[in-house]
């Protein structure tokens, strides 16, 4: 399975860092030069040099714009934001993601979109993101039955030594 794609972060997102933005915290950040060149800090009033970082597809950018999108409760953002860190190969932004979509935080719920986000976080390497796609792929709760992909994240898990994983796989799930 190919990992997620999903858009460049929007100019919505964009703006989360700007000091007119509710997340920049009316903060200016020093102009490029004047004190070297911006960074993007996750504890930083300013967000504007991570999202910036998204755009650019620096995977901490995202992540870290992410996490306080989500904190500010801005969860459509958020999404967006972690959905970006996932596609640039951020097994625990695919993860976070996940569960604010399979929750319905901020976007409509969905449990397909959950699947295939928890299934990307396993596929980069996130071996306990595996079992719930795995069982629904294999039920075909969710999604389209699919007993080839149930065992793929299975075996995933398994050789990353997820017991729960061989046993399914042991008893032919």
């Amino acid at each position: 399975m190919a990992l997620l794609a999903c858009s460049p972060a929007t100019p919505e997102a964009r703006s989360l860092g700007s000091s007119e933005s509710p997340l920049g915290g009316g903060v200016p950040s020093p102009a490029e030069g004047e004190h070297g060149p911006r960074i993007c800090v996750h504890d930083a009033k300013d967000l504007t040099p991570c999202v910036e970082d998204c755009d650019r597809g620096i995977v901490s950018g995202c992540a870290s714009s992410a996490t306080r999108a989500e904190k500010e409760r801005n969860l459509p953002s958020a999404v967006r934001l972690y959905e970006r860190a996932c596609e640039l190969h951020d097994a625990a932004s695919c993860v976070s993601a996940a569960r604010l979509v399979g929750s319905g935080a901020g976007v409509p719920p969905s449990r397909s979109r959950q699947l295939e986000l928890l299934a990307s976080a396993c596929l980069l390497g996130d071996a306990l993101a595996c079992n719930v796609p795995a069982k629904a792929y294999a039920s075909g709760n969710g999604v389209t039955r699919d007993e080839r992909r149930a065992t793929e994240l299975w075996g995933r898990a398994c050789t990353s030594g997820v017991g729960a994983a061989c046993a399914a796989i042991d008893a032919g799930q």
